[in-house]
Parts: C-alpha cells; sequence; structure tokens
C-alpha cells in the first residue's frame, strides 16, 4: 500500500483544550486534484464552537467521532454524525462548528474542479452551504464513512479516501473551463480586473459575469475580493504577531482601512477581533 508523506503533525494541550493535527499527502497519482489530507483530534473544555471563515476552496470533511453541527454560511444548519460527511464549495461569509463531545475526523482539501467532480455538483448549487454527502452522491458516501470509522490507523484512513476520491474522479464531470481559467487568475494576488479577463476569453463583460455567476455563484469581483480576504486570514494564522498593516499591504490591500473593510464584509469582525480569536497551534478561530 502507497504511503502518505507527513506534511505536518500540529498539537496543543494546555490542561483545558488538546488537539492533534496530522496532514499528508494523498497517493501521487491524485496530487494534482487533491491537495492534502488532515486528519484531526480534539477535546475542548474553554470553548465548544469554531468559526469557519469565508473561502475559495472546496470543503469534504468526514466526522468520526462525537456528533458535529455545522450552520452554514447561508444560515442551514446540518448535524453529522460518526461515519457521516459534508462538503461545501465557495462561501462568501462564516460558516460555525460545534462540536457536542470529543471530536475525531479528516478534512479533505481540494481544488473547486475537483470537488465538483467528486460531489457531481454545480459549484453555484453549494455555494454558501453545508451540503450532507449522502445528498449528494447517495450510498457511496456512507459506505466510505463505514469504512473510515473501522480503519486500524491515519495511513489505512488514507488509502481508503484514495481509493474512493480516484473512482470519483475518473469520472470527468464536465466543467466550465473559461470560468476555471478566470477563477485561477481573479485569484492572482495582482489579477487583471474583470473586463480585461472577459476580452482575453473573448466574451462581453456582462456575458462573462453572468457566465461565472451561474458557475460560481458569485460575480469575479466578489470572487476577487473573497481571495485577496483568503491570502490575509492564511498569513495572520500563520503569523498573528506580524502587523495587519504589514499584512494588508503583502496580501494586496492598499491600506488598512481597506483591509477592514474586507474583513468585516466576509468576516462580521475587524482584524482585530479576527487576530483576538484565533486559536494557539493552527486550531482556528474561536466562536464568541
Amino acid at each position: 500500500m502507497e504511503t502518505h508523506p507527513r506534511l505536518s503533525v500540529r498539537a496543543h494541550d494546555d490542561g483545558v483544550d488538546r488537539w492533534e493535527i496530522v496532514e499528508a499527502l494523498p497517493a501521487l497519482a491524485l496530487r494534482k486534484h487533491v491537495a492534502r489530507y488532515s486528519i484531526y483530534w480534539e477535546q475542548t473544555g474553554s470553548f465548544a464552537a469554531r468559526r469557519e471563515l469565508a473561502s475559495t476552496s472546496g470543503v469534504l470533511i468526514y466526522a468520526l467521532g462525537e456528533p458535529l453541527e455545522i450552520t452554514g454560511a447561508n444560515g442551514t444548519r446540518v448535524t453529522v454524525a460518526a461515519g457521516e460527511a459534508f462538503a461545501g464549495a465557495i462561501a462568501d461569509g462564516s460558516s460555525v462548528s460545534r462540536a457536542l463531545g470529543p471530536q475525531e475526523g479528516i478534512h479533505v482539501f481540494l481544488p473547486l474542479a475537483s470537488l465538483t467532480a467528486i460531489t457531481g455538483a454545480p459549484l453555484s448549487e453549494i455555494a454558501n452551504q453545508v451540503a450532507p454527502l449522502r445528498d449528494l452522491i447517495g450510498p457511496a458516501a456512507d459506505d466510505l464513512g463505514g469504512r473510515l470509522c473501522e480503519a486500524a490507523d491515519a495511513e489505512a484512513r488514507f488509502g481508503h479516501l484514495d481509493h474512493f476520491l480516484a473512482r470519483r474522479l475518473a469520472d470527468d464531470h464536465d466543467h466550465d473551463r473559461a470560468v476555471a481559467w478566470a477563477m485561477h487568475h481573479l485569484a492572482a494576488a495582482e489579477g487583471p480586473v474583470t473586463s480585461r479577463l472577459a476580452d482575453e476569453i473573448g466574451w462581453s463583460r456582462r456575458h462573462f459575469v453572468r457566465r461565472f455567476r451561474a458557475a460560481t455563484g458569485f460575480s469575479p469581483d466578489r470572487f476577487r475580493r473573497l481571495t485577496r480576504f483568503e491570502r490575509f486570514a492564511e498569513a495572520i494564522m500563520r503569523s498573528p504577531e506580524d502587523s495587519l498593516a504589514g499584512l494588508a499591504a503583502n496580501c494586496g490591500y492598499v491600506d488598512q482601512a481597506h483591509l477592514t473593510r474586507d474583513v468585516r464584509a466576509f468576516s462580521d469582525m475587524t482584524p482585530g477581533e479576527l487576530r483576538a480569536r484565533l486559536l494557539p497551534s493552527g486550531g482556528g478561530v474561536r466562536d464568541g
């Protein structure tokens, strides 16, 4: 069985809150389609809920411990028990995950095109949502969940994921390649503006905006703003002690006021409030 190189192991234990996160690469053949796997275990006493920030990444998470309650950016609430999973596409608002007991699970980080192939759902249909995987792909979701729960260790779980994802990705679902190209360029730190992208594709600006929104659920300008916020969120989690002004400049913001407007728009917090809610050792963002 192919081994899965570990990218990192992060742990925290202050006597009240404890967690461990192990990140690994998928099988070699999947690395163009899946960024990484992350297995986590935690038991917390000082908080029960996390704020999951707005993101342009695909989300696929299997619960393997006590039930987890998730409220999506659209307000829909879903509870997943051990062996159950949920998926989500682009979200321009925060969701909240609430632990109903000690948690264990596995998070698959993957590009949006791969999420579409795996779930068979257009991005626009699961934008700002928490969608039970069973509702998207049927009994295959529960079959994988059972295997993950019964697996002897992390390596065995990674192997089950490899097998499942390879089968799902083999059925190449159609996706809008022009929009996918535009998403890639919009995500660049100094990416071209909407009108220039439309010209490069050979569409009118109006047609480009309509096609992009139909595919993703968002306008190109909204998507570009969201990718910039996402860069900031990742940067402040990596370097929470850095100055906000420096982080703003590095992430493409004109000034700190510009940063504050976007952080408020996408997280309902100021940059300072976001930093104050960061959990140690890559533990995410505390809710409230």
